[in-house]
Parts: structure tokens; sequence; C-alpha cells
């Protein structure tokens, strides 16, 4: 893979992303809540950012639809952890949030190998991330109405997303037969 195929701004972001997982956790874990919501807010921003610019400056490429999704799962994965330790979620959600994104990275090398190229996420796949990261950031701010519902609505949109990305994976699939 060429240089500029990976040394672009959208990759950047991804990679910031992934750099931002260390601060948010550190600074959870030690009870610095505001400044875990800045740097948690900046790395929602480096999500939002990294496909307008691989679309507008025509830069996606099959690095960015990796490094993309793994920095998201890798900051809300570390994240819940710190959050079972901090006991401000129950342990089956995160498990939940860890199977979904096993069960996606597993098809996703599944569907790679079979159609020779990485699929990208897509707008449900974002729409679930920016869903869990404001209901991980509602429950560390231990706002109420958030602790007692989020968590569903979280996981609602956690299915949607992995029922979707499984429907996108046989279509594809089908479609190269």
């Amino acid at each position: 893979m060429g240089r500029n195929k990976i040394l672009n701004i959208s990759n950047s972001l991804s990679f910031i992303r992934l750099l931002l997982t260390l601060p948010v956790c550190w600074l959870i874990m030690n009870n610095q809540n505001i400044a875990a919501l800045i740097v948690a807010l900046a790395a929602i921003f480096t999500d939002l950012l990294d496909g307008y610019f691989a679309r507008k400056r025509k830069e996606i490429t099959e690095f960015g639809k990796v490094i993309d999704p793994v920095a998201d799962k890798v900051i809300i994965g570390s994240v819940a952890i710190v959050m079972i330790l901090k006991n401000m979620v129950p342990a089956w959600f995160v498990a939940a949030v860890l199977s979904r994104d096993i069960l996606i990275l597993l098809g996703g090398l599944y569907v790679s190998r079979k159609l020779g190229y990485v699929i990208y996420s897509d707008i449900v796949g974002k729409i679930s991330v920016i869903i869990l990261a404001f209901v991980m950031i509602g429950l560390v701010f231990r706002i109420g109405i958030i602790r007692d519902y989020g968590i569903y609505l979280a996981l609602a949109a956690l299915v949607v997303s992995l029922i979707n990305y499984i429907i996108r994976m046989i279509m594809l699939i089908m479609n190269k037969d």
C-alpha cells in the first residue's frame, strides 16, 4: 500500500481517534469527567470528519475502511471496560457491545476474503456508534434518564446496526456469485 494511500487527512483523523483512547480511559478512571467529555467529544468529532474528508477529497482507501471502524471499536470497547471497573454500566451490556464488535470484525474478515475488498461502515453503523458514545457520556455523568433507559436505546441501536451489517454482507456475497 503506497504512502499516499495511508497518509491522508481522513486516515490521520481515525488514527488520532485511536490515540485518544488512552486519555479518555485515564480521565474516566481518575474521575476527571469534564476533561474526559472534552476528549470524547474530540474523538466523536474526528469520527464525523474522517468520512467527510474521505468522500470530499476522494481519499477512500482500503486502509481507511479498516482503521475507521477499528478506532471506533477500540475506543468504545476500552471505555466500556473502564465503565465496568467504575461500576457505571452492567457487565452484560459491555459483553453485548464487545460481542457485536467481534461479530462484525469476523464477518468483515470473511467478506473481505470472499470479495477481495473491505466493506465500509455505513450511516446506520455511524449512527449506532454516536448513540452509544452519547449514552456512555450520559452514564459517566450519571444523567438519570440515560442511566435508566439509555443502555436499552444503545443496545437497540447496536442490534439494528448488526442486522444491517449482516444483511449488507449477505447481499454483497450473493451479488458476487
